[in-house]
């Protein structure tokens, strides 16, 4: 039980008008006083021959009853440990008391003295919010012994099973379906019926936390199947898929939901997106803030992103985060972004932050994700007449973008749009004016109605929007060269359900590519692009060359690697073939960095015949040029003289990285000490600078960082130990990122259980 600030358990006050008088009887009353004591009418006035001493007996009680003190509150216990068990929020390190709104919990009061039910008068009072109000469902007086009927808001809350045993009471409080959700004081209020006079008593030090609910039928974020609540709401560490659609892997992520200040810092972002009591109880407004916060554009939000090849000191570069609580932490203690985040640390927060709020939420991996900058709907490429690509036209096409998913019921929505929202909070484009994006609706973007709310159309641009290659004229004139429509929104992957295997869920966002219903959406969601008068979709590009490029997909940093070119000739007549393919370094947006090889092709192709043109690339040549991320791209140009058809494309790839090694004891009981222990050798023939691990692991492993300052030269390994301390039993996992001047985005991770 807390204590109040005063030292005790509680703070009372009063709140009354003046003492009433006391008043002096005569007992030497007449008879026709007595008879107005025992009631005017005539059954008192048969009632109002007794004795003197009877009389005296009636008038001390009426005296006992004048000068009765209002009961005062000595304790409340709210049950926390059993309250928690019963709402699924026991792994919470937070030891105040959490609950799920439009599910019950139990609360004892014990009073300074034996309740009387004829005459004691006692509410329970909930606040929330810098300035709680009645009307608006911030502040609620449950009657837990009273005469009168709640206020209309109150109401909304149930109280039930009230039992009074001597001086203690106990009931039991259901919050509202769509309750508010945030903190809430804890107050009682006594009296005696009919007089002024009010103690109130402050549950000081102690608050209840109220979330969403995916158990309760009632509430828009309830998820029927309960291994679906398992994994979305209680899961504290999981999967995000990075990489390349060729070449992917889930990194570890520790969501750590449960862990301080997780849910302190989500309630800290409602507040400084100034998102409205009321607001707080409908799942979309309070994704679509937490969309905003998490980055910091508009605002001081949690993280600040950053696309560079090189980072400041004193930051943290993307690929170290092994997890959410660390960044949270910082953010939470200084009130300031946190350097720094790209997409999918962006979209590991935002799982955090939701899950922390009791919102069922996923990390959404898309590959080949496009960036559509003009509403075209399109993904759009252009290159001048000489087959020199015009960079400052183009949509971008990142290698993988990640996003979020929350389960709820759209109820701002037509009927039919429940399920799976998407949602993204790394800063792309604007949404009412905020770096936001979501919540949309999978079942919208897939259909194409892309007229719904929110972004719905930005996303769809990013699963399905067809690749649009444009020849620009000297005099700014385009027209359509091809269209790809395969291009785009690959692979969409999320964490499987009690595995740590990937999960294709590309279906739930589109038709298969290439089918009649889906070229069906896109073609009628072109009438809502900028460029809808444009019948791009009629356009006939004669082509007789094939162009297929083909890059490795098992290469790893610690060998040489090949790309290939296969140019087929399908027409009857000897084809020309003019170009240049070429390999570069590059990042996962899709902007290249530094150009390793190239191989420039004049090349006569018979009737019929293929060439196949390749580009040998040592890791000799790329080692030294690698990036953190060990991304490239292939880029591919070549114009048929004949016939003057061009075809230009890229291909991004991922070598393999090694895995970090991570090594616990065999036998872990809760709340006791132990030592791991990770490792990390090193794959390249040159030697690594500026290496750092961290390490996190909900509930299990505290935030643990270690910097090693040496150069660790080539095959060379280096073991940090770092502390296990279990706060409860089952199964935990450790997870552990590498980060290096260059090398990075190498993870590793351990399940075991604490028995």
């Amino acid at each position: 039980m807390a204590r109040g600030r005063s030292g005790r358990r509680g703070r009372t006050s009063s709140r009354a008008a003046e003492q009433p008088r006391r008043r002096r009887y005569n007992f030497r009353a007449t008879r026709s006083r007595r008879c107005r004591l025992m009631g005017g009418d005539q059954e008192g006035r048969r009632r109002c021959m007794f004795s003197d001493e009877e009389y005296r007996k009636r008038i001390a009680a009426l005296r006992v009853l004048a000068e009765a003190k209002a009961i005062k509150v000595s304790s409340v216990d709210l049950h926390k440990e059993s309250n928690k068990e019963k709402h699924h929020t026991d792994e919470f390190e937070k030891e105040d008391l959490v609950i799920r709104r439009g599910q019950a919990f139990d609360l004892s009061i014990t009073f300074d003295r034996a309740i009387t039910k004829s005459s004691d008068v006692i509410f329970l009072q909930f606040t929330t919010g810098a300035r709680p109000q009645e009307s608006k469902g911030s502040l609620l007086r449950l009657p837990l012994l009273a005469k009168t009927k709640p206020p209309k808001r109150a109401r909304d809350w149930i109280v039930n099973n009230v039992n009074i045993t001597g001086s203690k009471l106990t009931a039991t409080v259901t919050a509202f379906k769509r309750a508010i959700v945030g903190r809430y004081s804890v107050y009682v209020e006594s009296k005696i019926e009919g007089e002024k006079k009010i103690n109130r008593y402050e549950l000081e030090d102690e608050d209840v936390f109220v979330l969403f609910n995916a158990w309760c039928k009632d509430d828009a974020v309830y998820m029927p199947d309960s291994s679906d609540r398992d994994e979305y709401v209680l899961r504290d560490s999981g999967r995000i898929w990075v990489g390349s659609s060729r070449n992917h892997r889930g990194r570890h992520w520790n969501f750590g939901q449960f862990d301080e200040p997780c849910l302190d810092a989500a309630l800290l972002l409602l507040d400084n997106a100034e998102l409205g009591d009321t607001a707080r109880g409908s799942p979309v407004a309070v994704i679509r803030a937490i969309s905003a916060m998490t980055n910091s554009n508009d605002d001081d939000g949690v993280l600040e992103g950053r696309w560079t090849e090189t980072y400041p000191k004193n930051s943290t570069a993307p690929w170290l985060w092994p997890g959410s609580v660390a960044i949270l932490e910082q953010f939470y203690k200084t009130r300031k972004p946190v350097k720094y985040g790209q997409c999918w640390v962006f979209s590991g927060v935002v799982t955090t932050l939701l899950r922390s709020l009791g919102i069922g939420t996923r990390s959404v991996t898309n590959f080949e994700s496009a960036h559509d900058t003009d509403s075209s709907m399109t993904i759009d490429s252009h290159w001048d007449e000489e087959g020199e690509p015009v960079d400052w036209m183009d949509d971008s096409v990142w290698n993988f973008h990640v996003w979020n998913e929350s389960f709820l019921r759209r109820l701002d929505l037509p009927n039919g749009y429940d399920g799976w929202q998407a949602h993204d909070s790394t800063p792309q484009e604007c949404s009412e004016g905020v770096m936001r994006c979501g919540p949309a609706s999978l079942k919208a973007i897939k259909e194409g109605h892309v007229y719904l709310s929110y972004d719905t159309a930005f996303v769809f641009s990013e699963v399905n929007g067809d690749k649009v290659h444009w020849q620009v004229d000297g005099d700014g004139a385009m027209e359509v060269l091809r269209i790809n429509s395969h291009a785009v929104g690959k692979f969409i992957s999320t964490k499987a359900k009690n595995s740590p295997l990937r999960e294709d869920v590309t279906h739930l966002y589109k038709y298969p590519e290439g089918s009649d219903k889906e070229r069906q959406v896109v073609k009628f969601v072109n009438q809502f692009s900028s460029r809808e008068d444009e019948d791009i979709y009629g356009t006939n590009v004669e082509s007789d060359v094939e162009f297929c490029l083909e890059v490795p997909e098992t290469a790893s940093v610690s060998e040489d690697f090949v790309v290939t070119m296969i140019i087929k000739n399908t027409s009857s007549q000897t084809r020309t073939v003019r170009g240049r393919m070429s390999v570069l370094t590059s990042y996962y947006t899709g902007n290249p960095a530094k150009r390793l090889k190239g191989e420039i092709t004049d090349v006569k192709i018979q009737a019929k015949q293929q060439e196949k043109i390749t580009v040998k690339v040592s890791r000799q040549e790329f080692q030294s040029k690698l990036n953190a991320e060990a991304t490239f791209q292939a880029c591919a140009n070549y114009r048929v003289t004949e016939t003057r058809q061009m075809w230009a494309d890229t291909e991004a790839f991922c070598l393999l990285k090694p895995p970090l090694l991570i090594e616990v004891p065999g036998k872990i009981r809760p709340k006791e000490k132990y030592v791991g222990k990770v490792s990390f050798t090193n794959p390249l023939e040159i030697k690594v600078t500026g290496a750092s691990i961290q390490v996190e692991g909900g509930s299990a492993v505290k935030v643990q960082q270690f910097d090693y300052k040496k150069p660790i030269g080539p095959k060379e390994t280096i073991s940090f130990e770092f502390e296990i301390t279990p706060r409860s039993r089952g199964l935990r996992e450790v997870g552990a990122s590498f980060s290096s001047d260059h090398l990075g985005g190498i993870d590793g991770s351990f399940e075991f259980r604490v028995i």
